[in-house]
């Protein structure tokens, strides 16, 4: 029989045990989202001069219109070192690629959406994903000038396999055989319309184009982007510029001795 000292200690266990829990909870409830906010926001303070430290030839631009080559220059630099063949090739590689950091997962936030991925998988390179967070942290500040910001612009494609981008070059022949998009560095996002978080429905908005082109220019003339406005697929076509500093200074240092 369990005598009234061993029930009482087993209460009084219980009873310190349970707040302990609780606050165990809530720290790790806490922790985990000031991590989440750390990734949205870390690169609203990044102080790196891409004009200055892009690891690839660009230069301030006021125009939306660099060529598929130019961008691939910055793909080819940036992106995976070789194209993935197929979606079955990615599956079996996906693994290694997100415990390397090469590719991480994009998913729908309180800035995009995801629009169904037919040709495409979401994901992107680190610096891809920053840049996009980017131009929707910026969207959604010019929005709130409008009083109009809750709008989220849609993402029509990231990253593409060999065979989606076969697949795609046969379906519209708009589409180049060889794309940035095979390399993790690439994203189109939407300008026919956008997402409105009040209504729970897609609707074309013009102020909302302007905002988000206005972003596009700004960041381009920043050399933080690549982009081009793509009048068939009513889409943006951007590709990141990343910048390292430091592989330039050392470079610089290297040069004057």
């Amino acid at each position: 029989m369990i005598t009234k000292k061993r029930r009482k200690g087993t209460i009084n266990y219980l009873l310190f045990l349970v707040p302990i829990s609780i606050l165990i909870i809530i720290g790790a409830f806490i922790l985990r989202n000031k991590i989440i906010q750390k990734n949205e926001i870390t690169h609203y303070i990044s102080d790196c001069n891409h004009v200055m430290y892009a690891n690839a030839p660009i230069n301030p631009c006021k125009k939306l219109n660099d060529s598929n080559e130019v961008q691939m220059v910055h793909a080819l630099k940036n992106g995976l070192k070789k194209p993935l063949n197929s979606k079955a090739d990615f599956y079996a590689k996906c693994d290694s690629l997100k415990r390397q950091s090469i590719l991480f997962e994009v998913t729908d936030s309180k800035f995009y959406q995801l629009k169904e991925l037919k040709y495409s998988l979401p994901f992107l390179i680190p610096e891809a994903i920053d840049m996009l967070n980017e131009i929707g942290y910026r969207f959604q500040e010019k929005l709130k000038e409008k009083k109009q910001n809750y709008y989220r612009f849609r993402i029509t494609s990231l990253l593409r396999t060999e065979e989606d981008q076969s697949k795609l070059h046969h379906h519209n022949g708009n589409a180049a055989e060889h794309s940035t998009h095979l390399y993790g560095t690439t994203v189109d996002i939407s300008y026919k319309n956008f997402y409105n978080t009040q209504k729970d429905s897609i609707e074309s908005s013009f102020e909302a184009v302007q905002a988000l082109t206005k972003v596009l220019v700004d960041m381009r003339q920043e050399c933080r982007l690549l982009a081009v406005r793509e009048r068939h697929q009513s889409c943006f076509h951007i590709t990141v510029v990343v910048c390292q500093p430091d592989l330039n200074k050392k470079n610089q240092d290297f040069a004057k001795k």
